[in-house]
């Protein structure tokens, strides 16, 4: 089965559950050689680094809270779009240095900003919160569009209540407060490479397949020989109604002088959903596969991937990230996965990488968040090809577009365990990305 070619897809997505970005000066750790990016910042800041789009008003400090100037947020923006840059033929705005002025030209070139005046850009003038929803929603820059009759904030007037809107309704940001967006509080670094990298994921989003038909196909013609499942409890399916593990069942693995077995095939969760549907008589014979275990990582799958994944498998699900979390930082992780899928996809005929529910339980130990992990799955997927499903996105959409139910109908409160209705929408996503009808 051959890897599907990109798709573009435009749909917008509230993440209701996403970090709000903080105003409070928070603990300062040592991340990627600043000392002033807490993790709140550091995934952001890393990846913005990472891709030259901006560096450190020091070799030590990157300067998260301090206000950025229309300027340097000029800059960073034309960098992250990927703008052409020319040469100007006469210089537009008197105060802006050699360095900027082809990256500031070509925002306005494309309409995205404009000057205070003909020949005056505010080159180091703070950038007002209003002012960068305007940046940032412009249909030449990220285009989040929103409902602006919608917007309940007091200080947002008609100038900015369209861009506000693509803001709020696409996850990038929420108001100071229920009636508060801060239209004219000035943001700071750390705030806007936040709300670039999220606009950048957004990109990535809608950027990616809207679905892929390889396995419908293949299992329609009977090719789908085997399916299996590699992850953690939520693939086993903690959580869901009637979930155990049977004395008697399946051996997943033995591991010294554990026994590890596949948990029950009669639980309310994603997994027997999925089960039931490729058990159908038209599929033929399939071997369907739960080899979810309870509390691991993708870290202890790689170095028993031998024992998990055989030399040649026909399709693999691989969700892990979740536990992960406790046992180090983010780039740890990245670095484990993405071996792991490296392994699994060379050992599959079709390899399906998805990403955990969102989870809004807090452990101390936490190192990164399921929104990290997301955003990390989504980059590996688009930069591989891997078939994704997220199920991050999946959740939070069905959240938004059901007011009436709450987090609580689909997640657990005290883990990171869907519902049986959680498992439910999780099913239906991947129904809906994978066209299996």
């Amino acid at each position: 089965m051959k890897r599907e070619a990109k798709t573009y897809r435009k749909w917008a997505v509230l993440i209701v559950l996403t970090l709000t970005i903080s105003f409070i000066s928070p603990v300062i750790v040592e991340a990627d050689g600043f000392r002033d990016v807490s993790p709140v910042y550091k995934e952001a800041v890393t990846y913005l680094t990472e891709k030259n789009y901006t560096n450190g008003i020091s070799p030590t400090l990157f300067g998260t809270g301090d206000p950025i100037t229309r300027g340097s947020a000029a800059v960073i923006l034309a960098n992250a779009l990927e703008l052409p840059m020319s040469p100007a033929e006469s210089r537009e705005f008197l105060d802006v240095p050699a360095r900027a002025e082809q990256a500031i030209n070509a925002l306005k070139q494309a309409g995205i900003i404009r000057g205070k005046s003909n020949s005056h850009f505010g080159f180091t003038d703070s950038i007002k919160r209003g002012e960068m929803a305007l940046m940032l929603s412009h249909a030449n820059a990220y285009n989040l569009t929103g409902d602006a009759s919608g917007i309940v904030f007091r200080d947002v007037n008609s100038r900015y209540a369209s861009a506000v809107a693509g803001l709020v309704a696409n996850g990038m940001t929420r108001g100071k407060s229920e009636t508060r967006f801060g239209t004219d509080d000035l943001l700071k670094r750390g705030e806007f490479a936040v709300l670039v990298y999220r606009s950048e994921m957004d990109k990535l989003t809608k950027s990616m397949p809207k679905s892929y038909s390889a396995i419908a196909d293949e299992l329609k013609t009977g090719n789908v020989k085997s399916i299996k499942l590699i992850g953690d409890s939520i693939t086993a399916g903690a959580g869901g109604d009637g979930y155990t593990i049977p004395a008697d069942g399946r051996v997943i693995l033995q591991d010294g002088k554990s026994t590890y077995r596949e948990s029950s095939k009669q639980a309310d969760t994603w997994a027997n959903r999925f089960r039931a549907y490729v058990e159908r008589p038209e599929f033929g014979q399939v071997d369907f596969f739960n080899a979810g275990i309870s509390g691991k990582t993708a870290q202890w799958s790689l170095e028993r991937k031998d024992k998990l994944i055989s030399s040649k498998e026909d399709v693999v699900f691989v969700m892990l990230g979740t536990n992960d979390r406790l046992i180090g930082d983010l780039d740890q992780y990245e670095q484990t996965i993405r071996k792991l899928l490296s392994e699994v996809d060379k050992r599959s005929e079709l390899m399906v990488v998805m990403a955990p529910p969102p989870s809004t339980q807090k452990i101390a130990n936490y190192q990164f968040s399921p929104e990290s992990i997301n955003n990390l799955l989504k980059r590996i997927s688009s930069e591989n090809g891997y078939v994704f499903v997220s199920h991050y996105d999946a959740l939070n959409a069905y959240l938004a577009q059901h007011p009436d139910n709450s987090y609580e109908d689909l997640m657990e409160l005290d883990s990171p365990h869907p519902t049986s209705t959680g498992y439910a929408v999780m099913w239906n996503a991947i129904q809906e990305k994978l066209l299996l009808d």
